[in-house]
């Protein structure tokens, strides 16, 4: 069922799924894909409402397209990157949605969501589903061909380059590990990833998390996984 809508400090909306029947104190909170929504993540939030949890959407500005959310105060920020705009819309969610929380982020925009997370202390739990990852160029590229259909070198290039820069900045994976070196080691940590992953290959994950050997991470891989369709096309094993 879904709730009334709220508004963040900033103007954010947040979209409310309550449990019919809750039975946990957590409310989950969904950071989508990019070029997602606060639709994106249906099948998840349906089937933690069915298990008794809340669940929050809302929409990542710029996550969906520059143009929609060009009005927005935040954009003054974008010479920073949009995942710096991510990081402080992210705080501004959290801050707005009461009570204790979990994180469950998707691809690229877990790195902000980390870094967002790692500043507070009502964060219980973390899930994270194709990302956080290394090598955010490539990815980018994979993504652009294989999405967007941009197959071709003299365009996949340029765009992938802006792409990247626009995005995450030169510096979006160091902060992920300052802020993986600083998370409060109480706060596990589920990372779920698809081993035929073709945009982002599953070594950039591995990678990641391995250089963090004392966080509390269990792992799902998903052997006939994909990007993000774990849920869709594996539910039982994803469940």
């Amino acid at each position: 069922m879904v709730g009334s809508k709220v508004k963040t400090t900033h103007g954010f909306k947040l979209y409310y799924h309550k449990a019919e029947n809750k039975r946990f104190p957590e409310t989950i909170v969904f950071v989508h894909h990019m070029w997602g929504n606060h639709k994106t993540t249906w099948r998840h939030y349906r089937l933690l409402n069915e298990w008794g949890y809340d669940c929050v959407t809302f929409d990542l500005i710029f996550g969906n397209s520059l143009k929609k959310d060009s009005f927005h105060p935040y954009i003054k920020y974008l010479p920073k990157s949009i995942y710096y705009i991510w990081e402080k819309q992210i705080d501004d969610v959290l801050e707005a949605v009461e009570g204790d929380k979990i994180v469950y982020s998707f691809s690229g925009p877990s790195v902000p969501a980390i870094n967002s997370i790692v500043k507070r202390n009502d964060i219980k739990k973390y899930i994270c589903d194709g990302g956080p990852f290394h090598n955010i160029y490539s990815c980018t590229r994979n993504f652009f061909s294989k999405e967007v259909g941009i197959k071709k070198p003299f365009l996949n290039i340029p765009i992938t380059f802006f792409g990247t820069l626009i995005w995450s900045g030169t510096h979006a994976v160091k902060t992920a590990h300052q802020s993986l070196k600083n998370w409060n080691k109480r706060i596990p940590i589920l990372s779920i990833r698809g081993i035929e992953d073709d945009i982002v290959p599953i070594h950039n994950i591995r990678d990641l998390f391995a250089r963090h050997p004392d966080l509390n991470v269990s792992v799902l891989e998903l052997p006939k996984g994909k990007h993000l369709d774990g849920l869709r096309e594996f539910p039982e094993e994803y469940q």
